[in-house]
């Protein structure tokens, strides 16, 4: 079983890093899905580097910083589009807008910024050099030799404990933010990502019972992503305000729907958190292993409770 863990842990890294470097060429043309198929297989390597890293080649930290360069610039990317498109939804509605054109060319302002920045990184050879540094670290390290120092399988499922924990205190947090809750909340989606991705990873050693896990949060990984992008709608929409050819009606309007939106989203995570809460590794993963034994033994329905 341990050595199925590395096994996994490997074939899952090769993945991501192959789903990269056939991307590339795709985003410098400004393929949008190429762009979200690469941001996903980015989410995802960070998350099996961050969850297992003490199990793993060490990656030279001038080439983490250059794989969150990455990401965060394909994220960026990625967002500006995302949020075109939602903005473009209610534009086409049967709404009888003062400034349509305006407003049009405010959203494909958003679509052109996400064209060249994809391109930009793309086009850019650090992005190439980034993935080689990667993959010679994790495939050619000292540890892929040694596999001693490959996680056992308890040894994983702790690890995949802490961030489940990681996220659950997310959630706890956001419950008692105030004025932050989004942005805990937003840092509970991603914590949720890095959780399920880290599962995914060992998946094809740990069974069928990964499944429990993986499809609880990416039930509630939706939720949070309406939500988040309701938010970022309505930042945007309120940095609107006031320019030039835009009617403040139309703003209002376009707020309103979005804010009942954001509404019918908050009720939704409300649900996903009763409905279906994320199940402790330890517990789905592995029998045996004494609850109190890891850094938080706060039950799920307890934690995020005031959300």
């Amino acid at each position: 079983m341990d050595s199925e863990v590395r096994d996994s842990l490997d074939a899952y890294l090769a993945l991501q890093l192959a789903e990269l470097d056939g991307c590339l060429p795709l985003i410098a043309a400004a393929d949008q899905e190429a762009l979200h198929e690469a941001r996903l297989a980015l989410r995802r390597l960070r998350s099996v580097l961050s969850c297992y890293g003490v199990h793993l080649p060490r990656v030279p930290e001038s080439t983490r910083k250059d794989i969150r360069w990455l990401a965060r610039s394909l994220g960026e990317a990625r967002d500006d589009y995302v949020l075109s498109q939602r903005m473009t939804l209610w534009l086409d509605a049967p709404v009888a807008w003062v400034s349509a054109d305006a407003l049009r060319a405010a959203v494909s302002g958003l679509v052109g910024s996400s064209n060249n920045i994809a391109r930009r990184v793309a086009a850019d050879p650090r992005a190439k050099e980034t993935l080689d540094a990667a993959a010679r670290a994790i495939f050619t390290g000292p540890t892929q030799q040694d596999k001693s120092s490959a996680p056992h399988f308890d040894a994983a499922v702790a690890l995949l404990q802490v961030a489940w924990e990681t996220a659950q205190g997310s959630l706890w947090r956001a419950s008692a933010a105030g004025t932050r809750r989004n942005e805990q909340l937003h840092q509970a989606r991603k914590d949720i990502k890095g959780l399920r991705y880290a599962v995914e990873a060992i998946a094809g050693a740990v069974g069928s019972e990964a499944s429990t896990i993986i499809q609880a949060a990416m039930t509630l990984q939706r939720a949070l992503g309406e939500q988040h992008d309701s938010v970022a709608s309505l930042a945007w929409l309120s940095g609107l305000t006031g320019q030039p050819g835009l009617d403040p009606a139309d703003i209002h309007e376009l707020r309103s729907m979005e804010q009942r939106r954001l509404d019918q989203a908050e009720t939704t995570v409300r649900e996903a958190l009763r409905a279906s809460p994320i199940p402790e590794p330890r517990r789905v993963l592995r029998a045996g292993i004494a609850p109190g034994t890891l850094a938080s033994d706060r039950p799920s329905d307890q934690s995020h409770s005031a959300l």
